[in-house]
């Protein structure tokens, strides 16, 4: 709506254009007669542009557009006359005015003209009022944002600046007085904040910068920590004409980021003192290290670590930690560094103190805790050359057991900066003490047992000594002393035989043929239980085997003696490996006799060897077609004189599978078969300590 007053002294006239205004869309029309009423009018009524004559009764148009211009400034003035001429058109000019309409023209042309005015004036007025709400709007968003936002001259004048940034200042709102922002900072930013506004171009018209504000009241002792974005407006020259800055308070951030920094250096602190606790071995280092470490965090404090004695309920000062000054005085005035001075807890001085305590408790003054054993003027002046004020103690317990204690003693006016960390690494410390006592208890324990084992292993090793020799006269004994009557019997049947064979009956001559069997049977188990014995007691020799030339020696061996069968061989990867070549050769042997042996009713014998790799290492392998065996009874294969099958069937003594088994158990191997009834065996063996490797 836009408001339009008609001053003209002629009546008709007014009717005139209130009757052609009723058609005006969204303006309204009043009139005045006379400058005065004019006046009047203005005074009581908002206006939006005034219409006037320059002929009137009482005075000139031009009079009443000075008093439009002194009272309302820049108020749309258009004038309309009948009586004007080019000298009033240019002084109205003069005070400038919307448009000059002579009335000299038919009434369609004149209020066409005029309306045509108002419609101008009428945009302008709804542009305006457009701009006025949309700014309105977005100072009420500005001002409600929580963040800081000023506006900068070229003279570093502050044009605009928000609610919180006057807030933040402590700045009136209903008299905000902000002189040049760079006066908002404190002294040392301002250099840093004008060298970043120099280096601003319309190619980069922004930068973020970290500042402080130095707030009316609170000054540089307390200054507020900030962000800013600020960004520039340039003109057609290249100057910029308007800065304008966006900030934020960042003082919580800096504070939350000092917090866990001191956290982290905390967190490493502890860290590196509890891997420093783990490589000590004795308490002069530990006592020593930990007093060390509660100066390193008490600067110019007097720390004492003292271990407790529970037999004589007494501390044994075993580390002074202080300045030079402190033990130079101590040293003058007391004749020592107390270092190894040992005080009575149960004197009425140290018993008021609770040791176990799970923290940080007052103590008394260092004059009361030496002046029991020193000179009472020696004591006063230490601790007044020292300057030493409160005291403090904290005991160093685990578990309700307690290893000593430490004490330190301010400087007058000093304070515990950091108590949280103190008190963490002693208890810290106290684990670590703890520790070293059950490390030392188990190394004592440990060494007595170790003492008493190796009292046990020269018995055992004097015990064995006198089996082996034992099992040697025994070995002596069966070789010669159950040798000798079998050689007897085996003669005798023999000679009796020859002389009187043509005597004995069939029958006779039968049982004398089992006899002399028996014997020779008798005298092959001799053999095996020796043989068994000897691998026993041999000593491992452990070499590189090529377990592939080895293989085929014995396989050749082997098949010699089995002359006119058709034996097939197959033979794959055998790697070399450490082990006992003569021993690992009766292994081989043992076992390519077994296959042949056990296929010797196949019409063609087949004899795989080879290997494959698992996880523990190479798995070799014998695999025949032969007779078999049934897995049920697998438990008795490697046992001594253990037979699965009839020894009419298939000869042998039993003990050939636990040499085998003997022998790759001291190499710290396996053995094992797997076989079905008619359906062929396959042995399979490891060998500990270096199976399966390439010789190169």
């Amino acid at each position: 709506m836009l408001s339009v007053l008609v001053v003209d002294g002629d009546r008709n006239f007014l009717n005139l254009f209130l009757k052609n205004s009723e058609n005006w869309f969204d303006i309204t029309v009043d009139t005045a007669s006379t400058e005065k009423e004019a006046e009047e009018y203005l005074r009581d009524h908002p206006c939006d542009m005034v219409i006037s004559e320059y002929a009137m009764p009482d005075r000139d148009g031009i009079e009443l557009l000075r008093h439009l211009r002194s009272r309302y400034g820049d108020l749309p003035y258009v004038m309309v006359t009948g009586q004007g001429s080019e000298t009033i058109a240019a002084e109205a000019s003069r005070f400038g005015i919307s448009a000059y309409i002579p009335k000299k023209q038919d009434t369609i042309s004149l209020f066409s003209e005029i309306y045509g005015k108002i419609r101008t004036e009428k945009k302008r007025k709804d542009a305006v009022d457009a701009l006025r709400e949309k700014e309105s709007r977005c100072r009420a968003i500005l001002e409600s944002q929580p963040g800081f936002l000023c506006r900068v001259g070229p003279d570093m004048v502050t044009t605009y600046a928000n609610r919180a940034f006057l807030q933040a200042m402590e700045i009136s709102e209903r008299d905000p007085e902000i002189a040049r922002f760079i006066e908002c900072l404190i002294e040392d930013d301002r250099e840093r904040f004008l060298a970043a506004v120099g280096e601003l171009t319309p190619e980069h018209p922004s930068f973020t910068i970290r500042i402080c504000l130095s707030p009316r009241t609170s000054g540089v002792d307390a200054p507020l920590w900030t962000e800013w974005t600020f960004t520039a407006a340039f003109d057609e020259h290249q100057h910029y004409t308007v800065i304008q800055g966006i900030g934020k308070d960042i003082s919580w951030e800096r504070e939350h980021d000092a917090l866990q920094r001191r956290q982290l250096e905390n967190l490493e602190f502890l860290s590196r003192t509890a891997m420093d606790f783990v490589d000590m071995e004795e308490t002069a280092s530990i006592f020593q290290y930990i007093g060390e470490k509660v100066y390193s965090l008490l600067p110019h404090a007097v720390v004492g670590v003292l271990m407790y004695d529970s037999w004589t309920n007494s501390t044994i000062l075993k580390g002074l930690v202080a300045d030079d000054d402190v033990l130079s005085a101590f040293r003058h005035w007391l004749g020592t560094d107390l270092v190894g001075m040992s005080f009575n807890l149960d004197e009425e001085t140290y018993a008021k103190v609770d040791y176990t305590f799970k923290g940080i408790v007052e103590g008394p003054p260092l004059y009361l805790f030496l002046v029991h054993t020193f000179p009472e003027e020696a004591c006063r002046q230490v601790v007044e050359q020292c300057n030493l004020g409160k005291s403090y103690v904290m005991g160093l317990t685990c578990h309700e057991e307690l290893f000593g204690s430490v004490a330190f003693m301010l400087r007058n006016g000093a304070k515990i900066e950091n108590p949280e960390l103190l008190e963490v690494f002693l208890n810290q410390a106290s684990v670590a003490l703890l520790r070293w006592k059950n490390r030392k208890a188990a190394e004592e324990e440990i060494a007595r047992i170790h003492e008493g084992l190796e009292q046990k292993v020269r018995e055992r090793t004097r015990n064995l000594e006198i089996a082996n020799k034992n099992l040697e006269s025994f070995s002596y004994s069966v070789s010669h002393d159950l040798r000798a009557p079998l050689r007897s019997i085996e003669g005798f049947s023999a000679l009796f035989l020859q002389g009187y064979g043509d005597l004995i009956p069939p029958e006779g001559r039968q049982l004398i043929e089992k006899t002399r069997q028996s014997t020779m049977k008798m005298a092959e188990l001799i053999d095996a239980i020796l043989e068994f014995a000897r691998t026993s007691r041999r000593d491992l020799q452990r070499k590189d085997v090529d377990m592939m030339t080895l293989a085929k020696e014995v396989l050749n061996e082997q098949l010699a003696a089995y002359a006119g069968r058709i034996v097939k061989v197959e033979t794959g990867d055998l790697p070399s490996c450490r082990a006992d070549p003569v021993l690992i050769r009766l292994v081989w042997q043992n076992l390519l006799s077994n296959a042949l042996k056990f296929t010797r009713t196949r019409e063609i014998a087949q004899v795989s060897l080879g290997s494959f790799m698992r996880e523990s290492g190479c798995v070799y392998y014998i695999k025949d077609n032969g007779v078999g065996f049934d897995m049920a009874y697998h438990n008795s294969l490697f046992k001594v004189f253990e037979r699965l099958h009839d020894k009419k069937d298939f000869e042998g003594t039993g003990i050939g599978l636990a040499i085998v088994d003997n022998i790759i158990s001291r190499h710290g191997g396996d053995v094992w078969m797997e076989s079905d009834i008619d359906e062929g065996c396959t042995c399979y063996f490891t060998i500990g300590g270096g199976g399966g490797h390439v010789i190169s």
